[in-house]
């Protein structure tokens, strides 16, 4: 039984289906915008992820297909377990194989207009098996050895990998980058030397806020000490060590900063708690808030994390997470472009940080972060997703309908 083009254009409301990496919740927190932008012009949406992104999906309204994780490993010191992924790699590709088998049931029992992934390798192949249009939003196309780590382990990991998974992205009918174009790519090295096509730079999405300002943002824009905003992120296991340093910093550095944490944890309250320093959070639901109102924002150097920081034409000084090497290359992009400093974890003690964040805010980095953030906000990343989206479902003639 096949659904005619002619039933998308009628009284049918037109159906997207949205599928979103597990790890890391920068891929939920744009593909939400994404959703909510679909809904508002009266799209059905359903979408699907894994562990506490797919909790953050649903906390959002949103109806979403929990699939396994399937993700590398981290150590308990919150580092990149290179060793330990490759030993678990058929357990990692046993979960792969279970999702791309759960996706294909749930994508031919929704029968969308077009499939969106966002990072999710799983849904692309799923939807593709299933003959619907595919557009992707992805930041890292090849995989990269970490730096200072270059043995049999390390080699194994890279060899072949971005012909490999370069291969299976390419499967998508449009591929969406959401950074910046060459020269200022903050994901470079996770983007550059692949043999992908079908591949455009559409700029940085990152989330909106969903609520008005609250006491401790007033609190935080008053008074005279300058203002850190600390937001902590990624994977569960990688999150403790770095929450310990903010805490520590918030106690040794409230003589000359007021700060604000988030803790990142999408299950916490999102009430801010007075803390030594400043204020705290479990979750943050008004983060943009604060990036809009800090002097520098303090974090792991996510995606994400670095362009929210671009679009509000704030200095980052950023900790990438041990070991990863999509970090690692974004923290060494944005320290390139002057808008950053990086510090190790190891080295990452708070009279380290108070000279760095020092530094920092005396040597330009404000306003090369504001020249930079000027141009990447001329960029409407939602904008050019939905309409890639608009086109591919309109351009399905036949495909299945549920069973």
């Amino acid at each position: 039984m096949v659904r005619s083009q002619g039933s998308i254009r009628g009284a049918a409301r037109v159906r997207a289906y949205i599928g979103c990496f597990g790890s890391g919740l920068g891929h939920a927190g744009r593909m939400l915008e994404v959703a909510r932008e679909l809904k508002s012009r009266g799209w059905v949406v359903e979408l699907s992820s894994s562990g506490e992104v797919a909790a953050l999906i649903e906390k959002a309204g949103y109806r979403c297909n929990v699939l396994p994780l399937a993700d590398v490993s981290y150590s308990e010191s919150g580092g990149f377990a290179l060793e330990r992924t490759l030993m678990g790699s058929p357990s990692l590709l046993a979960r792969t194989y279970h999702q791309v088998v759960l996706e294909t049931a749930n994508i031919a029992r929704f029968a969308p207009d077009v499939v969106l992934s966002d990072s999710a390798l799983s849904t692309v192949l799923a939807a593709k098996t299933l003959g619907f249009p595919v557009c992707t939003v992805l930041n890292q196309l090849n995989l990269e050895s970490p730096r200072r780590n270059g043995g049999i382990p390390s080699r194994l990991l890279s060899s072949g990998t971005s012909t490999v998974i370069g291969r299976l992205w390419e499967l998508s009918d449009q591929i969406l980058l959401p950074d910046l174009p060459p020269p200022y790519t903050i994901s470079e090295r996770n983007l550059w030397g692949t043999n992908v096509k079908k591949t455009r730079y559409v700029g940085f999405l990152t989330p909106s806020a969903r609520a008005e300002p609250d006491s401790a943002a007033l609190d935080f824009t008053s008074g005279n000490r300058r203002k850190i905003f600390w937001q902590v992120s990624g994977p569960p296991k990688t999150r403790p060590s770095f929450l310990r340093l903010a805490m520590e910093c918030t106690r040794t550095m409230s003589d000359d900063y007021s700060f604000v944490v988030s803790a990142g944890n999408p299950a916490a309250s999102s009430e801010a708690t007075k803390i030594p320093g400043g204020w705290y959070y479990g979750w943050c639901s008004i983060a943009n808030q604060y990036f809009r109102t800090c002097d520098l924002v303090v974090s792991r150097a996510g995606h994400g994390t670095i362009g929210q920081a671009l679009l509000s034409s704030k200095p980052s000084l950023l900790v990438p997470i041990p070991r990863q090497p999509e970090q690692e290359g974004n923290a060494a992009k944005a320290v390139k472009l002057g808008v950053s400093l990086r510090l190790d974890q190891c080295e990452a003690s708070p009279s380290k940080i108070r000279e760095t964040t020092e530094r920092m805010l005396q040597d330009g980095f404000a306003e090369r972060a504001r020249r930079l953030g000027d141009w990447a906000g001329a960029f409407d990343a939602k904008k050019e997703i939905v309409s890639a989206l608009t086109l591919s479902a309109r351009g399905v003639e036949a495909h299945p309908s549920p069973r």
